[in-house]
């Protein structure tokens, strides 16, 4: 059998490893949040914010977000049509309305034009996506919400480390949202952090992730509904080891990007999802569009890529089409992505020759070559 050629997966070192430890002999008593708030901090200063919240899960942070904006029923959120689904589960958990609206061609992030046409009198958010590590047109997008006194949130659970003319994501929303799921660049299994400069809107974060808990009352009582989100001392412990490895994580995750750009730029028929001019992308995950001129069925590429243990995902499916939510806008380019779109295999342990074995299977699949 082959090598698996995995999606996704962590690189872990001794570093990670000695936190680890270190947390499970030492994290507890009056060390039971040490690692906690120093992720917090550490995770504040390199995004250039004030306020930090670790949670359980990226999804928890995104609807700590909605939540301490006020969202409520009838209102109106613009948001990606194409996204996980946590991004829009989690405006909908406090009974706002998805408004999907389509994406860039180039860059698979939302539309800052699609934006302004679905803007209406409900509208409080905007919710967009840093797909698969591409920054979002932030200039566009803070210009809109500037004129239209709109709430931003960015989702950036896959694009820690990217940059929009030279300044890091997550520093440019009311909100911003990270992820350490396992298959993201900095890994702890699970979980997620909430980022702001508002204090008033941290404090709201706060008390609704810890049950809605204040210390000014009994140890026991709870000032209102909330929900138990927070972080353990011991995933804190692995994702700040991460967290402090984040650069070197970003130059590998770039450095496979180069590998398959450098194999595929020329091919006919195949579009490359690269970085804006003035951005700096991650490249959690280096996406490409098989175009009509392809004859080949994605889905059926996919399926002859596994067959050789090469673990290569399809575009995401729009969410508007989910039962959930309903459809204002036809979004024509995810429309594309979800059906033409796939993200290549981008695991840390991946090797040139790896890629190399990735592009060529790809090209005898599809008919091309290299």
């Amino acid at each position: 059998m082959n090598k698996r050629i995995s999606f996704a997966g962590p690189s872990i070192t001794e570093k990670e490893v000695s936190y680890v430890m270190d947390a499970v002999k030492n994290g507890w008593y009056e060390n039971y949040d040490g690692y906690t708030k120093k992720l917090e901090k550490t995770f504040a200063d390199y995004i250039g914010v004030k306020y930090a919240l670790a949670t359980h899960c990226c999804t928890q942070a995104l609807h700590l977000a909605a939540a301490s904006l006020g969202l409520q029923k009838d209102d109106e959120v613009i948001v990606t049509d194409f996204s996980w689904v946590a991004t829009a589960y989690s405006i909908a958990y406090t009974g706002a309305k998805c408004v999907f609206v389509d994406i860039e061609p180039n860059t698979w992030t939302i539309d800052p034009d699609a934006i302004l046409k679905a803007i209406t009198p409900k509208t409080k958010a905007i919710m967009l996506v840093h797909s698969f590590g591409q920054p979002a047109d932030m200039e566009r997008i803070m210009k809109i919400a500037d004129e239209h006194n709109l709430y931003v949130i960015e989702d950036a659970a896959p694009a820690i480390g990217s940059r929009f003319n030279g300044k890091k994501v997550g520093g440019f929303g009311d909100f911003a949202c990270f992820s350490f799921q396992g298959a993201k660049m900095t890994v702890c299994g699970e979980g997620g952090m909430l980022l702001t400069d508002n204090e008033e809107l941290y404090n709201k974060a706060s008390l609704l992730a810890s049950m809605g808990r204040t210390d000014s009352n009994a140890v026991f009582w709870s000032d209102q509904i909330g929900y138990q989100y927070t972080i353990g001392n011991l995933s804190a412990s692995l994702a700040l080891a991460q967290l402090e490895r984040v650069d070197e994580l970003m130059e590998k995750k770039r450095t496979i990007f180069d590998y398959y750009y450098n194999h595929l730029k020329n091919i006919d028929g195949i579009k490359i999802i690269k970085e804006r001019p003035n951005c700096k992308s991650n490249y959690c995950y280096p996406s490409i569009l098989l175009e009509e001129s392809i004859q080949a069925d994605r889905d059926e590429v996919l399926k002859k890529l596994s067959a050789l243990n090469i673990h290569a995902r399809p575009g995401f499916p729009r969410m508007s089409r989910f039962p959930a939510f309903e459809a204002r806008f036809e979004n024509p380019v995810a429309k594309s992505v979800e059906e033409r779109g796939v993200s290549l295999p981008s695991a840390s342990n991946l090797t040139k020759e790896d890629i190399d074995f990735v592009c060529a299977q790809l090209m005898d699949i599809i008919g091309g070559k290299i």
